[in-house]
């Protein structure tokens, strides 16, 4: 019964899909919107030089703008407006939702907030305000969703589960923007550094930027989800991996456009005069690691997390700022206390009654489950007692067949020594005068006696015939012999 139970949430969970967020933000030119529509493998972001109509915007929040963009030559391109030179061009927060279609049958339902614009300022403190008021404001709704009697039962969970934070390829570590961003937003989501266009270093460049990378990390004690791991509770397999994951920090991806066939075979890569650079060689790219940690292992620990860790942090900051002070509250009338104290007990009551409504419905529940269990049960006792009851049917038609022929069997035995003990009564004739007479034969000048002389004929006992098999014609046969006897 578990079973069944288990594997039809898997498969609601396989129908309805995962909801899953992710945050990309960087400055422009380190490989966003490539990144995410390799991720999602279709065009899911539009480039700033994209053909004019094939941009998404889904724009919830956006500051204001230095410049205008109009349509030339099929492609957009911004304008410079002395008028407005003096405005920041401030930060788009853009969510596209996304389905991707993982190889096993479950269905992704993927919210990636891009964040173009971050970055080209010359003061990124608004930046740094929207980024986080997007985030704060995904945590008041749920808990706005939370504190209500009656729940949406449609409601959408839009909070970001994780922010993927693109580096500069420049070779020198972090940037004095990069690490005050991570340090404001690692208190409201959690942050995985990524450097991107790792293509443009040679090996050892690339080495020693990951290196250099996560010392200052370290030094400005930037808290990163570092695919953390409790050595005592976790399986070899589990740190293994977690291991093998935390050492590729920051990862270093190399993503493209672009479809190459080679030999049959195609795949996304990045194409250079000397040649070509696939994507999801981990030998040039820790594209894949990085997908399968987001979208596969490590989702669920991501979306944990965020809600046990992250949320409930935000929510006793929240809610502490709302509990008034002894001071204030002491000046205020007793009317208004009053009231204030009669609003606390009906919210207390409303939560109590809540609960007991959702108590109620899971016992309901509960025992509809028990009861669909024990029909089940006892459908299961009544095909047994059937079954059974056949068996007993058959072995009792068997041993009345075996009774009868025992029955039969002793009856001919019965015969046949009644039979016997009858010829041993008859008198013994002389051997001299014993007439031979073969059957069949009704002429009695062929009877002669053994000295030539002729006698009466007689009529001899027949020779009693072969018993059939069929115990029911051994007693056919048995009862004509006996009276054919009794009249002699």
């Amino acid at each position: 019964m578990a079973s069944s139970t288990y594997e039809m949430r898997r498969k609601k969970n396989v129908k309805k899909g995962v909801q899953f967020t992710m945050m990309v933000c960087g400055t422009s030119g380190t490989g966003r919107t490539t990144f995410v529509n390799t991720l999602c493998g279709q065009n899911v972001l539009a480039h700033e030089s994209s053909p004019a109509g094939q941009a998404i915007v889904h724009s919830r929040r956006s500051s204001n703008a230095s410049s205008t963009v109009e349509s030339l030559a099929g492609f957009e391109k911004p304008v410079f407006d002395p008028a407005k030179s003096h405005v920041e061009p401030g930060i788009n927060i853009i969510p596209v939702n996304v389905e991707i279609d993982e190889d096993d049958g479950t269905r992704i339902s993927l919210t990636v907030v891009d964040t173009p614009g971050f970055g080209d300022n010359i003061d990124n403190e608004k930046c740094f305000k929207e980024i986080v008021g997007y985030l704060e404001c995904q945590y008041d709704e749920i808990l706005a969703e939370e504190s209500r009697i009656r729940r949406n039962p449609r409601f959408k969970d839009n909070r970001v589960h994780v922010l993927l934070y693109f580096i500069e390829p420049t070779g020198h570590g972090l940037r004095e923007l990069d690490v005050e961003l991570m340090k404001r937003l690692s208190l409201r989501v959690n942050i995985i550094p990524v450097i991107g266009r790792a293509d443009s270093m040679t090996p050892a460049e690339l080495a020693a930027t990951k290196k250099m990378t996560m010392e200052d990390i370290e030094h400005y004690n930037i808290p990163i989800y570092n695919f953390p791991y409790d050595a005592e509770e976790d399986d070899s397999e589990t740190i293994d991996e977690n291991s093998l994951l935390k050492s590729m920090l920051p990862f270093a991806i190399v993503t493209s456009n672009e479809i190459a066939e080679v030999n049959g075979r195609k795949f996304r890569a990045r194409r250079y005069p000397w040649g070509l650079v696939d994507i999801e060689n981990p030998d040039h790219s820790d594209f894949v690691a990085l997908r399968s940690a987001i979208l596969g292992s490590h989702m669920a620990d991501l979306k944990d997390l965020t809600h046990d860790f992250l949320y409930e942090t935000y929510r006793t900051e929240k809610l502490s700022k709302n509990i008034p002070d002894p001071r204030e509250s002491a000046l205020l009338n007793p009317e208004d206390l009053a009231n204030q104290s009669y609003l606390l007990k009906e919210e207390q009551l409303q939560r109590e009654e809540e609960k007991l409504r959702e108590i109620e419905l899971r016992v309901q529940k509960e025992i509809n489950e028990k009861r669909m269990e024990l029909l089940a049960r006892e459908q299961e006792l009544r095909d047994i007692e059937a079954r059974i009851a056949r068996e007993r049917s058959a072995t009792a038609v068997a041993e009345e067949r075996e009774a009868l022929q025992r029955q039969i069997e002793a009856q001919n035995q019965e015969i046949l020594k009644q039979q016997s003990h009858q010829k041993e009564l008859q008198p013994q004739q002389p051997e001299d005068e014993v007439i031979q007479q073969y059957p069949g034969s009704s002429d009695s000048s062929d009877a002669v006696s053994r000295q030539g002389t002729p006698v009466a004929p007689t009529t001899a006992a027949p020779a009693p015939p072969q018993m059939a098999e069929h115990p029911f014609s051994k007693i056919a046969n048995v009862s004509s012999h006996t009276e054919h006897d009794l009249e002699n």
